[in-house]
C-alpha cells in the first residue's frame, strides 16, 4: 500500500540522515566526501503560490508534511500534490537518484550555506548564507537574484552505490510572488562532470509522483489520478480523473513539470525526449530498468517487462507514451521526463531549467508554461514591484493595528531606472492566508490613480477577540506604456517582512497602556503645532528617547535623467512645510507646483536652458538649482514627464543615537510609524482656544466655527446682544455686535434671526434662541482664537515613552468582570484552529478575558479536584486553555470552577464544557 510505504519511507530516511553511508572509492573520484551529512540542508519556496520543501540532495518533497509543504497548491491552502519529485541524471547501468532511500545517491557539497542554520541559501534570508555572501555572483563578485526568493544549493555523487562517478549538480531556484509568474517554481540544473573521463548517453530525467487530492490517512485519493503529455510544450503533468477530492472536499488542479530550456546538441535544443508513466507498484531500485525507462531503450521494450514501462500504440515512436492508455477512472500513477542523450566531458557543464507549473485547471497550467517560457526568455529578469513594505502589528482590545515603513518609496526599477513607486495596499486573511481581502489602498496624489494619499499606519476594528487575522501589505508602481502596474507579493508565510499575524484581545483589568511621558518643543522655532504621540501597547517602548526635527528631501519621482537637484535655503522664516513638484513639460519648458495647496508657484514656459538652470523662490524662502550630467545621454537629460519632488521631511533620532527614521517625508496630520512602533502626528492647535459667557443669562447661544483659516489671528472677541425686535410674522431676531478685547470694533449685525450666523475675522457664529421670546441686550460671549504657525526646520520636538502601569484599586473592582468564552464550551469554538492535514480535527480551546496583568488561574472539578494551572503574565487580559490536565488529558464533559488570584485579590466562578 502506499501509504504504509510512507512511514516506513520516513524511518528509512531519518536513520540515514543519522548514519554516513559506507562505500568504496574508485580511482575517477575527484569530489571527496570531507563533510558527509554535516552539510545536508533543507529550506523552503514560499514567496510564489505553490509552496514546496526540498533539501540539497536532489529531494524535491519533505518527508513529512510537518517539515514544509509538498507542492502545496494554492500556497496555504493544505492541498499537497506531491508525493515524491526527484532530479536524476542517469547513465547506462548507473542512474543517479536519491528517490530510493536504501540508497540515496546524491550528497550534500559543502560550502554554499552556512552551516550552522541547517538550511539552503535562500536570497530573502540572508543568515542562510555562506561565510563568502550570497553564493550566487556575477564576474565583478557582486551577488546576483533574479526573482523573489532565489534558492542555492550544490550536491555531488559522492555516495553512488554503483560507482563515483564525479558529477556535481549546482541547483538554483527562482519563485515570484508578482501574478502572472506566480503559478510556478523554476529549477536550474548546472550538471558539471568534475571527473577526467568522458561520459557518452547521459540523459537528465525529472522523476514525477503526485498524488492529486490525497491526503494521509484520507480516502486513497492516489489511485485515481491521471496523466497528460503535451510535447510541444515539453511537459507532462498529473490531475485527478474525477477532478474532486473528498480528502480536500475541494475541486483539484494539475501539477506538471516542463522543459523550459535545455543544453543544445548540433545546434538545438533536445527539449523534453521522452515520458513515460508506470503504476507505482512497478516502480523498482535498478539501474538497468530505470535507465532503459528514462532513455526509452529498444531492449527494455522488447523485454516481457515492456508493458509495464511502455504505453504506446505502436513501436513507431516508442519515447512517448499514449495518455488515452490509462483507464478513465485513473490510478496509483507516476511518471519520468527526461532530455537526453548527451555527452558530457572533463569540466563540461550542461545546464537545464525546468519548471514546476500549476493550475486551477488544463488552460491554467498551459499558461503557467507559456509564462514560464517567457520568463526563462527574459533571463529570469522580470519587471520587479516595489520592494514589500516592512510591517509591523500590535494587538489591542478589539482591534489589531498596523504600521509600516516608507521603504518601498525608494525602490528603484531596474528596467526603468525610475523610482516609480506610486501606493500601498493593506489585505487581510482570516484563514491563515490562504485567501485575502483587501482593507485599503494608499497612493500618492498625482494624475493617477485614486490620490487618496498616502499612509503607514491602520487600525482595524472588524475583528473579533481571540481570533487570529493574518495582515499583509503590498506596494505597487505607476506602470508605463509597455508593463502595466505591477505589485509586490502578499506574504504567503509569517517569515516575510510584510505580513503579520494578529490576534486581538481583551485589556488586562486595572492595567494603564505604555504612554507618552512627555513631549517637549524646542530649537528656535516658534510653532505652535504639537507633536501627538501614540505608541503601541509593549513595555519593550518604556524609557526610550526621541528627538525629532525637520529638514527637505529630493526625490527623482519619474524619469531617470541624470541631473544634480540641489535645494538652498534663503529665508527659513518664509519656509513651509510643504511638497513641492518639479515637472518637465519639455526639455526645456519646466513648471513648479506647491503640491500641499495646489498653487502654481513657477510656470517657466520655454526657460530651461542646456545644462541646467537655479529657480529662485523667495516667497517660499528657497532656491532650487538644476545641474545637468555633462556626460549624461540624450534620454538621460531632461525630457517630456521628468517629475522632481523636494517634500518637508522629518528625522528622528532614539536614545541618541540610533536614527529610525531620516528625512522621511511627513505631512500635517498624517500620522507616521517609526520601525518599533511608535506613531506621531504634526497637528496644528486648537484655533478656538475659549470660548465663554461673560454677561447675562438668558437663553441664547453662540457656537464657533472656523470660516477661513487663514483670517485666524492671535486675538479675543467679544459678541454682544445689543437689542432685538419682532417682524410681522411674529419671528424674533436680536442685534449683535462684535469687539476686540481692546474694545475696537470688529462688526455688527441688525437683525439675526434664530440659527442664522455671524461671520468675521475666519469665524461663524451659530446664533440659537426662543425666535418667540429674543433676549434682550447685555448676553455678552467672549471668544478666543489663536492664529497657527507652521512647523520648519528651526523646530524641534523630543518625547519620552513610559511604561505600563498597575492600578491596584481599579483591578480590584474590575475583578468581577473575569469572563470565560465560551461558555458553556459545546463540542467547539470560534477560537479553534483546525489540526492536520484532512482538516477534521480542531485544535480545542476556550479563553480567559479581562484577567489581571499577572495572575494564576487554578481549574477544579466540582469534587474540588485541581486539574489545571494557567500562569498568565501578560500585557492583555487573554489566556488560553486547550481543555487538557496537567497530564495532557482531554478533560471530561461537566461543570468546572475556577479561581483567578492576583496578589491579595480572588474572583471564583464556574464554566461548563459539553461534547
Amino acid at each position: 500500500m502506499k501509504r504504509i510505504s510512507i512511514y516506513i519511507t520516513a524511518v528509512l530516511i531519518c536513520t540515514s540522515m543519522l548514519l554516513p553511508q559506507s562505500k568504496e572509492k574508485d580511482s575517477r573520484e575527484s569530489l571527496k566526501k570531507v563533510s558527509g551529512i554535516t552539510d545536508r540542508a533543507a529550506g523552503t519556496h514560499n514567496a510564489s503560490n505553490i509552496g514546496l520543501f526540498f533539501e540539497n540532495r536532489g529531494k524535491l518533497y519533505p518527508h513529512s508534511l510537518t517539515q514544509g509543504p509538498s507542492g502545496e497548491y494554492p500556497i496555504n491552502s493544505g492541498f499537497n500534490y506531491i508525493y515524491r519529485l526527484n532530479p536524476m541524471i542517469a547513465f547506462p547501468n548507473n542512474v543517479i537518484q536519491c528517490r530510493f532511500t536504501t540508497d540515496e545517491e546524491w550528497e550534500a557539497a559543502a560550502g554554499y550555506n552556512n552551516k550552522d542554520s541547517a538550511m539552503i541559501a535562500f536570497s530573502d534570508k540572508s543568515y542562510t548564507w555562506p561565510a563568502s555572501g550570497w553564493p550566487v555572483k556575477d564576474a565583478s563578485g557582486n551577488p546576483v537574484v533574479k526573482s523573489d526568493q532565489d534558492s542555492y544549493c550544490v550536491y555531488n555523487d559522492s555516495a553512488n552505490t554503483k560507482q563515483v562517478m564525479g558529477i556535481q549538480v549546482n541547483q538554483t531556484g527562482y519563485a515570484y510572488g508578482i501574478s502572472f509568474a506566480k503559478n510556478m517554481i523554476f529549477f536550474k540544473y548546472d550538471v558539471i562532470n568534475k571527473s577526467q573521463n568522458t561520459y557518452n548517453g547521459m540523459y537528465f530525467n525529472m522523476y514525477v509522483d503526485l498524488d492529486v487530492g490525497d491526503a494521509s490517512g484520507g480516502a486513497q485519493e492516489f489511485k485515481d489520478d491521471k496523466w497528460g503529455l503535451d510535447t510541444t510544450r515539453n511537459m507532462a503533468y498529473m490531475y485527478d480523473s474525477k477532478g474532486f477530492s473528498t480528502d480536500w472536499n475541494s475541486k483539484t488542479g494539475y501539477m506538471g513539470v516542463s522543459f523550459i530550456k535545455t543544453p543544445l546538441v548540433g545546434g538545438k535544443e533536445l527539449g523534453m525526449t521522452d515520458s513515460h508513466y508506470m503504476v507505482y507498484n512497478n516502480d523498482v531500485d535498478v539501474d538497468t530498468i530505470q535507465y532503459g525507462v528514462i532513455s526509452s531503450s529498444s531492449s527494455l521494450y522488447n523485454s516481457s517487462l515492456s508493458s509495464m514501462y511502455f504505453h504506446v500504440p505502436s513501436s513507431q515512436n516508442i519515447h512517448f507514451d499514449d495518455p488515452s492508455t490509462i483507464a478513465s477512472s485513473g490510478g496509483d500513477l507516476l511518471y519520468n521526463a527526461g532530455s537526453g542523450p548527451y555527452t558530457i566531458k572533463p569540466n563540461d557543464t550542461l545546464s537545464f531549467y525546468v519548471a514546476l507549473i500549476a493550475g486551477d485547471d488544463l488552460a491554467g497550467l498551459q499558461d503557467a508554461q507559456l509564462q514560464a517560457q517567457k520568463t526563462c526568455a527574459a533571463n529570469f529578469e522580470l519587471p520587479k514591484a516595489p520592494n514589500r513594505p516592512a510591517l509591523g502589528g500590535s494587538a489591542g482590545n478589539k482591534k489589531a493595528i498596523l504600521y509600516w515603513d516608507n521603504s518601498s518609496e525608494l525602490s528603484v526599477d531596474a528596467f526603468s531606472g525610475e523610482t516609480d513607486f506610486e501606493g500601498y495596499r493593506v489585505y487581510k486573511s482570516k484563514d491563515r492566508g490562504l485567501t485575502w481581502e483587501k482593507l485599503a489602498d494608499y497612493d500618492v496624489v498625482n494624475s493617477i490613480g485614486s490620490n487618496t494619499g498616502l499612509q503607514y499606519t491602520l487600525i482595524d476594528t472588524a475583528v473579533i477577540n481571540g481570533i487570529e487575522y493574518w495582515y499583509s501589505i503590498t506596494a505597487y508602481d505607476r506602470g508605463s506604456a509597455d508593463v502595466s502596474s505591477l505589485e509586490s507579493a502578499i506574504g504567503t508565510n509569517l517569515q516575510v517582512k510584510n505580513t503579520v499575524s494578529i490576534t486581538p484581545r481583551s485589556d488586562a483589568i486595572g492595567r494603564d497602556p505604555v504612554s507618552t511621558a512627555s513631549v517637549t518643543h524646542y530649537g528656535t522655532g516658534t510653532s505652535n503645532y504639537t507633536l501627538a504621540v501614540d505608541p503601541i501597547d509593549s513595555d519593550s517602548l518604556a524609557g526610550n528617547s526621541y528627538n525629532a526635527g525637520f529638514s527637505y528631501v529630493i526625490k527623482k519621482e519619474q524619469g531617470n535623467l541624470k541631473t544634480t537637484v540641489t535645494m538652498t535655503i534663503t529665508d527659513t522664516a518664509s519656509l513651509k512645510p510643504y511638497k513641492y513638484g518639479f515637472e518637465f513639460k519639455s526639455a526645456t519648458s519646466i513648471d513648479v507646483v506647491n503640491l500641499t495647496t495646489g498653487a502654481t508657484i513657477g510656470k517657466a514656459g520655454s526657460n530651461y536652458p542646456t545644462g541646467g538652470r537655479t529657480f529662485t523662490f523667495s516667497s517660499e524662502g528657497f532656491n532650487v538649482k538644476f545641474t545637468d550630467a555633462s556626460t549624461a545621454t540624450a534620454d538621460e537629460r531632461p525630457e517630456t514627464g521628468d517629475f522632481v519632488t523636494i517634500s518637508f521631511s522629518v528625522n528622528v533620532v532614539k536614545n541618541n543615537s540610533d536614527t529610525i527614521a531620516a528625512a522621511r517625508p511627513i505631512a500635517i496630520g498624517q500620522k507616521l510609524a517609526l520601525t518599533d512602533g511608535v506613531l506621531f502626528t504634526l497637528t496644528p492647535p486648537e484655533l478656538i482656544k475659549d470660548v465663554s459667557r461673560v454677561g447675562g443669562t438668558e437663553n441664547i447661544n453662540v457656537a464657533f466655527s472656523v470660516s477661513n483659516i487663514a483670517s485666524i489671528i492671535n486675538q479675543t472677541y467679544i459678541v454682544s446682544t445689543t437689542g432685538y425686535g419682532i417682524n410681522g410674522a411674529g419671528e424674533g431676531f436680536v442685534k449683535l455686535s462684535v469687539k476686540s478685547a481692546a474694545g475696537d470694533s470688529i462688526t455688527t449685525a441688525d437683525s439675526v434671526y434664530n440659527q442664522g450666523t455671524i461671520s468675521f475675522k475666519g469665524l461663524t457664529g451659530l446664533v440659537t434662541f426662543n425666535a418667540k421670546k429674543p433676549p434682550q441686550s447685555s448676553n455678552m460671549f467672549s471668544v478666543e482664537t489663536v492664529k497657527p504657525v507652521l512647523p520648519g526646520i528651526r523646530d524641534k520636538y523630543a518625547f519620552t515613552i513610559q511604561g505600563s502601569k498597575i492600578d491596584k484599586a481599579k483591578q480590584k473592582s474590575s475583578m468581577n468582570k473575569i469572563r470565560v468564552v465560551p461558555n458553556p464550551y459545546v463540542v467547539s469554538s470560534k477560537y479553534e484552529t483546525e489540526l492536520g492535514e484532512l482538516r477534521l480535527e480542531p485544535l480545542r480551546q476556550i479563553q480567559f478575558t479581562n484577567l489581571p496583568a499577572e495572575c494564576t488561574i487554578y481549574i477544579f472539578t466540582v469534587a474540588a479536584d485541581l486539574v489545571k494551572t494557567l500562569h498568565h503574565s501578560s500585557n492583555n487580559g487573554t489566556e488560553v486553555w486547550d481543555l487538557r490536565t496537567e497530564s495532557g488529558r482531554e478533560i471530561a464533559p461537566g461543570v468546572y470552577i475556577y479561581s483567578v488570584k492576583s496578589q491579595d485579590m480572588q474572583y471564583t466562578e464556574r464554566f461548563a464544557v459539553i461534547k
